[in-house]
């Protein structure tokens, strides 16, 4: 089958969730599929981030939008009622050359990752797959929520938009997915059941534990620029650590990944270290006692405390994150709900390391069994393979 598979930024270096996803999708769907990739970018593509992509892709089509023209399109979107997560990635100029290249490669099925790209396939006439991989309404009622005062109008507005659009983009596909059922749940949808459950994965081979000397005492991993990881790192140097610091005061935090904002930054003190971007992030885990994601906002299936999970760290995390997991708290995993809480695990951790181990153990088998790569891409493979089902049948799933 020729798959044309569509993202709305070129998915390498793999540092984001949507990048790991397509990276990982193209990877297995190219096992018996020709698969050409469709990438949307804002930053121009250097040959070395081409490389790794070329080994799995038959062809490779790469549409810059300048950066230019990103307030203009983005405010013609929303002039015509789409959400400012779609007219951000949205050109007429570009929008027109990809359809014309699209059209010219005539793909069996098309697969469009995030509702950021439907625009450009949705009145295509080839079968196609929408990946919502995350519920982006939901998303914007948590920055409602709990954003600054100054901004909760526009995402007000950007929420109900985001729902508007997510319930009319269904129709022009034949398939739906997403990355788990807590977000599937989240989906502004009366016919919920008919969206596909495929999750992320962890290489198990690559994520897999490693001997090392330990630097840190609690690791937590991320794009550091991204606001929910933001909020996380300060929630964990801020309110969890002086928990663990009243009977721990020499403990250590490593905030390891990308783009640090200024306010990461300005965590940085003698017991806590920011360390940017990390050629190979394995050596963090390695280096670290306990895994620690104070998660309470953000979307999705967190693949950073699956390949804690996969190096066998014991891991601390919230509720939230781990509905999306289905770890059983006290056994693959520590749950805390409040920065007491949290801290309160960490401590209990730390003081019995015959636990925290079997814990970690106990956490890299409960993900060699549900969360290999090879078996989540089985799933796709067979949906896009399955005979096209019609939009009454698919409404009544």
């Amino acid at each position: 089958m020729k798959i044309a598979y569509v993202t709305s930024r070129f998915p390498y270096p793999v540092e984001k969730g949507d990048k790991l996803r397509a990276f990982h999708q193209i990877r297995s769907l190219a096992r018996d599929h020709e698969v050409y990739l469709f990438a949307l970018t804002h930053a121009p593509v250097s040959s070395d981030h081409l490389k790794p992509l070329e080994a799995y892709c038959a062809g490779i089509y790469t549409f810059p939008i300048p950066r230019y023209k990103i307030l203009f399109n983005t405010a013609r979107a929303l002039l015509n009622g789409l959400p400012f997560q779609v007219g951000y990635f949205l050109d007429a100029g570009v929008k027109k050359q990809f359809q014309s290249e699209l059209i010219k490669l005539q793909p069996d099925h098309v697969i469009a990752q995030l509702i950021r790209t439907s625009e450009y396939v949705r009145n295509i006439p080839f079968e196609k797959t929408l990946d919502y991989m995350d519920a982006f309404s939901f998303g914007a009622k948590q920055r409602r929520i709990g954003g600054p005062i100054l901004l909760r109008p526009f995402y007000r507005w950007e929420e109900n938009l985001l729902q508007k659009y997510e319930r009319r983009v269904y129709a022009s596909f034949d398939h739906h997915t997403i990355i788990s059922r807590q977000d599937r749940d989240r989906l502004p949808l009366p016919y919920q059941k008919s969206v596909r459950v495929t999750p992320n994965g962890v290489d198990t081979g690559y994520f897999s534990p490693s001997a090392a000397k330990k630097r840190w005492t609690v690791l937590f991993v991320g794009n550091m620029g991204y606001l929910p990881n933001v909020e996380a790192a300060e929630f964990l140097v801020k309110h969890v650590m002086p928990v663990v610091w009243q009977q721990h005061p020499q403990a250590t935090v490593c905030l390891a990944g990308a783009r640090p904002s200024r306010r990461v930054r300005q965590l940085a003190c003698q017991n806590v270290h920011v360390t940017g971007w990390v050629d190979d992030i394995r050596d963090s885990y390695a280096q670290s006692d306990i895994f620690v994601a104070p998660m309470f906002s953000g979307m999705g299936l967190q693949n950073k405390i699956l390949e804690a999970m996969a190096m066998a760290m014991p891991c601390v995390t919230t509720a939230i994150v781990n509905n999306a997991i289905g770890a059983e708290p006290g056994v693959h995993l520590a749950v805390g709900n409040s920065a007491q809480e949290i801290g309160g695990q960490v401590l209990k951790l730390l003081s019995d390391a015959t636990h925290a181990k079997v814990m970690g153990e106990v956490a890299r088998k409960f993900v060699k069994m549900h969360f290999s790569w090879d078996e989540q891409n089985k799933m796709l493979d067979a949906l896009i393979s399955e005979k096209k089902v019609s939009k009454t049948e698919s409404t009544t799933v």
